[in-house]
């Protein structure tokens, strides 16, 4: 909990309650890194709740490099999918993101094939 006594919307985004985070992107401030990287690593509903992202804050997500690489690295095609629909403009694959896929042991073949397409 925050000083506010409100749970921090990046430790909500990690959770398996993607209404719970619906109803804190009507109300909260500023989506940040941390938020987008702790819901990429969302086993449970991880698409259903970057798309809260994308849909309620989407205008407030910076695509650095950095944040490429950890969605690279740790997310499967469908959230990359996702992305590269939503945002795909805003997006650039660099030498960086290659070896953040190359390093997902989940995922990463099919989160290469998708980017190679």
């Amino acid at each position: 909990m925050d000083a506010s006594g409100r749970m921090p919307l990046k430790h909500v985004a990690g959770s398996r309650y993607s209404n719970t985070v619906a109803a804190l992107l009507s109300r909260e401030g500023e989506v940040t890194t941390k938020v987008v990287k702790a819901k990429v690593g969302n086993r449970w509903n991880g698409k259903e709740v970057v798309t809260l992202l994308l849909d309620y804050r989407g205008d407030q997500i910076t695509f650095t490099e950095e944040l490429v690489s950890s969605i690279a690295r740790t997310s499967d095609e469908e959230i990359m999918t996702l992305l590269l629909d939503r945002r795909g403009n805003q997006i650039t694959i660099t030498n960086e993101v290659v070896k953040a896929v190359a390093g997902n042991e989940g995922n990463g073949i099919e989160v290469m094939a998708l980017l190679l397409d």
